[in-house]
């Protein structure tokens, strides 16, 4: 399975993942427009500095601009250095060059018949309003997204940012592992329905648990360190290997009622994969409500000096009115000029 899955890592926090991943060995190109924080990944095999980047300072705007002067010699990297049958874009919502890059470039190599997920983070209530607001912004660019692959949401107010990568990276090998490695007389779980599940659209949640059965599994939903499942029901498929009886009937009390599940046993611990749920509407709520309760504050600051200026597309102050981000549309681009104009407001 590693050799159908690739990595392309955007920014400072995409590249400490995606260097995780690397060791795991999974091939990973990670991509910046700083070729500062592209010099302190000196053990990985393979880097591209994105063309005039000079690193963009949480700038959204700059980030895409960037994309879009370069995005032929991107896409000809990520051609050359991943061969591989799903491509994961690892991106953090809040930060500048990821967040900026990585919806529109997910975007942009769905266009190119790719299979397309993505891996973003979330930023802690204690992060910046600057991040608050980015992620806003990227998220409403994500939902937005047209036959994407599972998402992947971890969420920094969980704990510590680098102990949360590792888990998530730990968990994914776990669970790509389970067609050669968990094998039972009760069932088994085939390559094929695992890329099912790993290509399904919407955010998917993985979850280990040492602890057997079904109470056990649950408790590792409640716990995981990636943004809570919706309780609106939406699921599509899920995959697991358990330790002990599972019911399934009481994870779908938690999670919804699949379309289908596709399960295996084995003997040291429950491995899971929930595809197919709902975006993180909670969490995107909570970082609204932080923005409007600090509206008077960033005006009061952007009247104050002629030198902070928010990004062009950041358009929270007019353009919010609902407390969640837009929900798809159902045009599609037609072209990739259709896609780039997407993410330019005003």
């Amino acid at each position: 399975m590693k050799e159908r899955i690739g990595f392309v890592a955007i920014g400072q926090a995409g590249g400490n993942i995606g260097r995780l991943f690397e060791k795991k060995g999974f091939p990973v190109l990670h991509v910046n427009t700083s070729q500062e924080d592209l010099d302190t990944l000196d053990d990985v095999k393979f880097i591209y500095h994105i063309t005039g980047g000079e690193g963009c300072n949480k700038d959204r705007h700059k980030a895409k601009q960037l994309v879009i002067d370069d995005f032929d010699n991107i896409a000809q990297e990520i051609d050359l250095k991943l061969n591989t049958d799903i491509v994961y874009v690892i991106f953090a919502s809040g930060g500048g060059t990821g967040s900026g890059a990585g919806p529109m470039l997910m975007d942009l190599l769905i266009d190119e018949k790719k299979i397309v997920g993505a891996i973003t983070i979330l930023p802690g209530t204690k992060e910046s309003i600057k991040a608050q607001i980015n992620s806003y912004e990227c998220f409403s660019e994500l939902i937005e997204i047209q036959g994407s692959a599972s998402v992947l949401v971890l969420d920094n107010e969980k704990g510590e940012k680098l102990s949360l990568n590792e888990e998530l990276v730990e968990v994914y090998q776990d669970f790509i592992e389970i067609p050669e490695k968990h094998k039972s007389i009760k069932g088994n779980i085939d390559k094929a329905e695992m890329e099912e599940t790993m290509k399904t659209h919407g955010m998917a949640v993985m979850v280990k648990a040492k602890e057997a059965g079904s109470v056990g599994l649950i408790k590792a939903l409640h716990e995981t360190s990636l943004a809570p499942i919706e309780s609106d029901g939406t699921v599509k498929y899920i995959a697991l290997s358990s330790k002990g009886e599972i019911e399934v009937a009481d994870i779908e009390k938690v999670v919804g009622i699949p379309l289908d599940t596709f399960q295996t046993y084995n003997e040291e611990a429950t491995v899971c994969m929930i595809s197919g749920l709902s975006y993180p509407k909670t969490r995107l709520n909570a970082i609204y409500q932080k923005i409007k309760d600090n509206q008077d504050m960033i005006i009061k600051n952007l009247k104050a000096t002629s030198e902070m200026k928010l990004n062009a597309d950041v358009n929270f102050l007019t353009g919010l009115s609902a407390h969640s981000p837009k929900q798809p549309k159902d045009d599609k681009p037609k072209s990739k000029r259709d896609i780039m104009s997407k993410y330019f407001k005003g």
